[in-house]
This record gives structure tokens, C-alpha cells and sequence, in this order.
């Protein structure tokens, strides 16, 4: 079975057929597909046109893996937002400490982990 065209990498392709597409850096892809009449969702990985992994997960499965994906979303957002809004030191030219937020570190940060090798950043 072929796949065409693939994603660039880390992007995510909506398709009407209950069908979503997710590839890596490495040119691989995560094809994600509904089969409710079975009750489940088909994940195969392919590389190139080639499948060469396929997992069936349950609906139940599903549910539980999508929570699981959520929680360790917010997990990681809580800790990025906070070490965005911790204060750091920082030693001014002439000796001094000045307190700062790196809200603009923060924020390059936050994009590359949102967007990682989005070449528009």
C-alpha cells in the first residue's frame, strides 16, 4: 500500500477519511486510522511507501492513551510556563546583579518545543 505525499517533518495532515498522518524528523510516519465498525484504531508506522509496524488499540485503549498524552502535555506546560517565570540572576556588565525574567528565552524556547525545526521560526 503506498502513502502519498508524505508530511514534512513534525507536521500533522487532517484527513476526511478518519485518517491523520504525523512524521518525525527522520522521514518516518505515523498513520493513525478509525475503524469503528471494528472498534478500534489502527497506528502504523511507515517508512517511505513501506508499512512496517501496525498496532491495533481498542477504543477503550484509546481513551486511556489519549489521557495519558493530555497529562503529560500539561505536565510539561506547567513546567516550561514556570521556568519561564522564575527569576534568574544575571551579572551586568559593571559587576552588578540585576534580577530579569528570560521571557525571551522562554519564548524561543516555547517555540522550538511547540514547532521543533519549523524552518518559519
Amino acid at each position: 500500500m503506498n502513502v502519498a505525499p508524505f508530511p514534512s517533518a513534525s507536521s500533522v495532515y487532517e484527513l476526511p477519511t478518519g485518517r491523520a498522518l504525523f512524521s518525525d524528523t527522520e522521514g518516518r510516519v505515523l498513520r493513525a486510522t478509525w475503524h469503528l465498525d471494528r472498534g478500534l484504531v489502527n497506528l502504523s508506522v511507515w517508512n517511505g511507501d513501506r508499512c512496517t509496524e501496525t498496532f491495533r488499540l481498542s477504543l477503550g485503549d484509546a481513551a486511556q492513551f489519549v489521557a495519558f498524552l493530555v497529562g503529560g502535555l500539561s505536565d510539561a506546560t506547567t513546567r516550561l510556563l514556570h521556568a519561564v517565570a522564575t527569576p534568574t540572576p544575571m551579572v551586568t556588565v559593571d559587576g552588578r546583579v540585576a534580577w530579569t525574567r528570560r521571557i525571551n528565552s522562554g519564548r524561543a524556547r516555547l517555540a522550538t518545543w511547540i514547532a521543533p525545526g519549523d524552518p518559519d521560526r
